[in-house]
């Protein structure tokens, strides 16, 4: 059986279909948002400087463990030193060659003394620099975490605000699809979803404003011929076609 509705209630298509623009409209709107980009971003530069965070922190905590050991190591040079120094000093040595192989061991030791000391002095460097390095990073850290926190309140706002007005226009839009035959808004549905989310258009100056392509004049003697109630099909592009007084007919 054909479908056919009144006029009143194929207007009230157009009324349907404007308000489907308006929500897909609302629906790219919500997911293009700048917001969301700006989230994303955020949310990617904050990982990247929590990992590096982590790697300085992990540099530090190891330059501070091998400056522990050459402080260490240049301890145990300073005593050994000390010890050889006061044995010399306290002429408890007087044999020649034991006297001369002191004597080079204390040299040799504060050689070594000498090297272990600029190895630690480059350990203090680095670890300074690692240091210098968590802390900046801990601050882009912080200054970042606001950052995203202010991105993220603002794209959930932007979301309650689409999201307030599609409830809105859903529900205008429930009211005025239950007052429509359900045959014809199947058709119209299924219509819409095959072309691009248009199913209704309005006939405008002779023109269908779904394809924007004039009607021939033969097919318009034919739609003037039908009766009201019945539903007018686009030759070309097979929308729902809704006749008003701009009609042109």
């Amino acid at each position: 059986m054909a479908v056919s509705a009144s006029a009143e209630q194929q207007r009230l298509l157009l009324d349907l279909q404007a308000l489907d623009t308006k929500l897909l409209q609302l629906a790219h709107k919500r997911a293009s948002a700048p917001e969301i980009a700006q989230v994303q971003d955020l949310e990617v530069e904050l990982g990247s400087i929590k990992m590096r965070l982590v790697a300085a922190q992990t540099e530090s905590s190891d330059l501070k463990l091998n400056q522990l050991k050459a402080e260490a190591d240049v301890d145990q040079v300073v005593i050994r030193t000390k010890r050889d120094q006061d044995r010399l000093d306290s002429g408890a040595v007087s044999a020649p060659k034991e006297l001369e192989s002191l004597q080079h061991e204390i040299a040799t030791l504060g050689k070594r003394q000498a090297e272990l000391e600029d190895v630690e002095l480059e350990i203090m460097q680095n670890l300074e620099n690692a240091q210098n390095a968590v802390s900046q990073l801990q601050s882009n850290e912080t200054e970042t975490t606001q950052k995203l926190a202010a991105a993220t309140q603002a794209r959930d706002d932007v979301f309650a605000d689409i999201d307030f007005e599609v409830k809105s226009l859903t529900t205008q839009r429930t009211e005025i699809s239950g007052s429509l035959p359900v045959d014809l808004i199947a058709m119209y549905e299924k219509i819409r979803s095959d072309h691009g989310g248009i199913g209704a258009a309005m006939i405008q100056r002779r023109t269908c404003q779904g394809c924007n392509i004039a009607i021939d004049a033969q097919e318009l003697d034919k739609i003037r011929g039908l009766p009201a109630d019945a539903i007018v099909r686009c030759d070309e592009c097979r929308r729902i076609l809704v006749r008003t007084a701009e009609s042109g007919l």
